[in-house]
């Protein structure tokens, strides 16, 4: 089985602006929903350093935290994904500060899961889809916000052997961990990521007109531009 990892909804701090964005060699959004961006990025798309915001007064607790919507972490938690995938995915060395400027003590990391496969499966059902009040068509997922009804099926050909991915347009930023790595998560109690859901690993493969639904057609123009995009989802 595959896990669901998402942003803890309950824990609002702490907070982080990023410092010199301006300074960074390839401008790219950072802003995500989920635990990742849905795309593969660099170092030169980081910013090295980031201030607390003044109305947090302690130092970050978390494994997993903030900084302006993209992820950070901790050692620890760059550790553990290391010890299934090393050099795989992005970690960045970042600089905290507190208001006035002091550095922090510790190890901070930004994290970007640098493995994207197209692997949800959702029989082109309607459910799996929502139009907003603009006519935008979006895949469900990206309701990060709301707990999904819905069963989430992967296929396994795609993700066999993996242990962090995310799911391509469909996933939407959203981070996928093997039961392996769930498991290792869990008995080191890391600290503020919600595992949100199992999900089942069916063995199918995975064709796109079966299941991008009426986000077909820009699922094959995002295809056929290398999936250079810069939000990581058509």
């Amino acid at each position: 089985m595959a896990w669901w990892f998402a942003r803890s909804y309950s824990y609002a701090g702490p907070g982080f602006d990023w410092l010199d964005e301006s300074a960074v060699e390839e401008k790219c959004g950072l802003v995500g929903s989920g635990l990742s961006l849905s795309r593969p990025l660099s170092e030169k798309n980081v910013p090295k350093s980031a201030r607390y915001r003044e109305k947090y007064p302690k130092p970050p607790s978390p494994d997993v935290f903030f900084v302006d919507s993209s992820v950070a972490c901790t050692a620890r938690f760059k550790d553990l994904v290391e010890q299934f995938e090393p050099g795989l995915h992005l970690f960045v060395p970042i600089e905290l500060q507190y208001k006035d400027g002091r550095v922090m003590d510790g190890e901070y990391f930004f994290f970007n899961c640098n493995v994207d496969v197209d692997c949800v499966l959702t029989d082109n059902k309607d459910e799996w889809f929502y139009t907003n009040r603009r006519g935008e068509i979006s895949p469900m997922l990206g309701l990060i916000q709301k707990l999904t009804p819905l069963e989430i099926s992967l296929s396994k050909p795609q993700i066999y052997g993996r242990h962090l991915w995310t799911g391509g347009p469909l996933g939407w930023n959203q981070l996928f961990v093997s039961d392996a790595f769930c498991e290792a998560f869990r008995k080191g109690r890391l600290r503020e990521v919600e595992i949100r859901r199992e999900c089942h690993e069916v063995d199918r493969e995975w064709v796109a007109d079966e299941h991008m639904g009426p986000l077909l057609d820009k699922w094959h123009d995002y295809v056929a531009s290398g999936r250079d995009c810069p939000m990581g989802y058509v």
